[in-house]
This record gives structure tokens, C-alpha cells and sequence, in this order.
């Protein structure tokens, strides 16, 4: 019998060691890498890709929404189960809407996460009963309201964290191998993307959407 292959994408290093020991006691399940970013995560799929993927939903730069709505894009066959602190209606709806087969809280059980690995895998989506009640009231009061703003690429992605950490073009052109003028016409995406007109806006905007996470 194949294993489930496993990612785990969280930044905090002991969470991701607890959680691989929890699942690697099972004979079925493999975790095969792990990420301590969102762009770690999509780097690192570039050349091996999970059957699943543990995602944490708030991480430094990139967030787990986010990065999970890439990882649905490029991988539709990979499951992807948001595993959080967070009870917060509102990152539910965003986790369902980037593709997320599951929205589970960390004091999970080891018997029940096997579970929805499982479920999950057999193509059954999982939302945590702590969260169901916020989010179908949500529902009730009325259908939300569609997205303005076109998705960014993962490259956008990373040139957005490059200006919130204060860096030049030149400097992230360096960085990231490619030309001042590459860098400025991702730039201009990202500015139509997210409605604003300079880099301050964009960060902010950004951050108020969700799409970066800044450390405390």
C-alpha cells in the first residue's frame, strides 16, 4: 500500500517535530518535507510534491491563506488542511475560498488528526466543530462579497516582502536574480493587483488583507 506523503508548513520547528512524530507512528503516512514559510513551501514543491499539506495559517511574510491558495492552483491534486490556533470565522471563509480541504485547531487529538488525514485524502472536506457555528452565521446574514483584487504570483509574492522589509529595486533584483526592470514591472502588477498607487500602501494594503504576516 502507497503512503501518504505529508508536508508540514509551519515556523515554529517544535510544533513541526511534534506533529511529524504524531503522524509517523502510523504505518500509512509519510512526512516527506517540511517548510518554515509559505515560499519555502512552494519552492520545495518545485521538485517533490505531498498527496497533502499541513499548513499553519499565520506565518512571518507569506501567509498560510495565501499560500495555500497557490499550492491549490499549481497542485489541485494536493489536499491542503489548515492546521491552526485561530477560531476566527473569517480565516475559515478565506481557507475555503484559497481551496482548503480542512480547517482544523491544534488541540486536535492524535486519533481524530489520523482521522481527517484520511477523510481528507478520501476526498471528504473537515471543518473543525469549533469553528462551524461563527461561519454559518456568517452565512445566514448574507452571501460575502466577491473578490476585487486579481490573484499575485508567487514571484510578486516575494518582491512584496522584499519592499515590506524596506529594500531597494536594485537590491531586490539582486536578490532575487532578475533585472531592475523586472522588478519594476512586478511592481506595477502588484500595484494594479491591490488597487494602490506606492509601496507604503501596498505593504499596508497587504497586511490588511492577509496576504503578509508580520512578526510581533
Amino acid at each position: 500500500m502507497d503512503k501518504i506523503k505529508v508536508m508540514l508548513v509551519e515556523d515554529h520547528l517544535l510544533v513541526r517535530e511534534g506533529l511529524r512524530q504524531l503522524l509517523e507512528i502510523e504505518e500509512d503516512i509519510e512526512v516527506i518535507a517540511e517548510a518554515g514559510s509559505g515560499l519555502e513551501c512552494l519552492k520545495m514543491m518545485e521538485k517533490d510534491i505531498p498527496d497533502l499539506v499541513f499548513m499553519d495559517v499565520r506565518m512571518p511574510g507569506v501567509s498560510g491563506i495565501e499560500t495555500t491558495r497557490l499550492v491549490c492552483q499549481r497542485y489541485p491534486q494536493v489536499k491542503v488542511i489548515l492546521l491552526t490556533i485561530y477560531e476566527d470565522d473569517q480565516y475559515v471563509q478565506e481557507a475555503i475560498k484559497a481551496g482548503a480541504k480542512g480547517y482544523v485547531l491544534k488541540k486536535v487529538g492524535r486519533e481524530e488528526l489520523i482521522r481527517i488525514v484520511r477523510d481528507v485524502m478520501e476526498n471528504r472536506v473537515f471543518l473543525d466543530p469549533k469553528v462551524a457555528p461563527a461561519l454559518f452565521d456568517h452565512v445566514k446574514g448574507g452571501p460575502a462579497s466577491p473578490d476585487k483584487e486579481a490573484s499575485l504570483t508567487q514571484r510578486e509574492l516575494e518582491v512584496l516582502q522584499h519592499i515590506a522589509a524596506g529594500k531597494s529595486d536594485r537590491a531586490t533584483a539582486e536578490s532575487l536574480h532578475i533585472s531592475e526592470h523586472t522588478v519594476r514591472s512586478h511592481i506595477k502588477n502588484l500595484f494594479r493587483k491591490l488597487g494602490v498607487s506606492s509601496k507604503a500602501h501596498a505593504v499596508a494594503k497587504a497586511h490588511g488583507e492577509g496576504i503578509l504576516i508580520f512578526d510581533n
